[in-house]
């Protein structure tokens, strides 16, 4: 009886032991958390979101491993073959790819993406989510048509886009150049003088050569449109009312015969 009861008690003792360690266990955090990952994953990964102005949103990611390469990787890339009216996706080659990897993730980096949208108005570009990225890092939205680097660890890249598809635009980048802030666009061929006038607080483009001038628009460093005008002439001059907009930094584009041309202002 005596052996049978010291049986009993060793079971019973072994039983409650499994249970401690699985419930400790579970105070661990065993529970599939993606800020810190069960499996020890340290790889840089970024997560974005679209938000177009016809309120559609796609989510595109890109993971930093060893074993990937700027180019196509079938391990790695996921291709888009639902391409929306409003969409965005990363450009690899000459394909749309919602999901790649790459060999590795620094200032140098640059990747870029493709964006359309079947109406005009205010698109956005997020972040989604971040993995293993360090505090410090930078990641910008690099609008090459406006000349601006916009941190979207600082808040989201809004832009006014006319309905159209742009692959050469945008691209994701993770350094800015130092002159970025002090220097101005220069128009092509200076046949365009583009500046402000503090005296009559109007924006004054002087057109000399009486180019054919098919656009004028007016953005803020953030990206949100501030003027448009798209009417056609070959004016000497084009003066812009500037009483409206705030103290600060503006790209002004104009599309003329001669192609774009864009400088960044200080409006003050």
């Amino acid at each position: 009886m005596k052996t049978t009861t010291k049986r009993v008690s060793i079971l019973l003792a072994c039983i409650m032991l499994s249970l401690s360690n699985l419930f400790a266990t579970n105070l661990n955090g065993n529970n599939n958390s993606d800020s810190t990952p069960e499996d020890g994953d340290q790889r840089m990964k970024i997560r974005l979101v679209f938000n177009s102005v016809n309120t559609y949103t796609r989510k595109i990611s890109v993971l930093a491993d060893e074993n990937a390469t700027s180019g196509y990787d079938s391990d790695f890339d996921t291709e888009s073959e639902d391409i929306q009216s409003d969409d965005m996706y990363w450009l690899i080659d000459s394909g749309k790819y919602f999901s790649q990897g790459v060999n590795e993730i620094h200032e140098e980096t640059i990747l870029p993406i493709g964006v359309n949208t079947n109406a005009n108005g205010m698109n956005s570009i997020a972040i989604d989510k971040l993995e293993n990225i360090p505090n410090d890092f930078k990641i910008f939205v690099h609008d090459k048509a406006l000349g601006i680097y916009h941190s979207i660890k600082d808040g989201a890249y809004q832009v006014n886009l006319n309905a159209g598809l742009y692959l050469s635009r945008f691209e994701i980048v993770f350094g800015q150049p130092e002159t970025l802030s002090t220097t101005e666009f220069q128009t092509k061929e200076m046949l365009l003088d583009i500046r402000f006038d503090m005296s009559s607080d109007q924006i004054r483009i002087s057109n000399k050569s009486n180019l054919k001038i098919e656009g004028i628009e007016v953005y803020s460093i953030l990206g949100q449109s501030v003027h448009r005008s798209l009417t056609s002439n070959t004016n000497n001059e084009l003066n812009i009312n500037a009483s409206h907009m705030s103290t600060g930094a503006y790209v002004v584009i104009v599309k003329a015969e001669n192609g774009i041309n864009s400088k960044k202002i200080l409006v003050n």
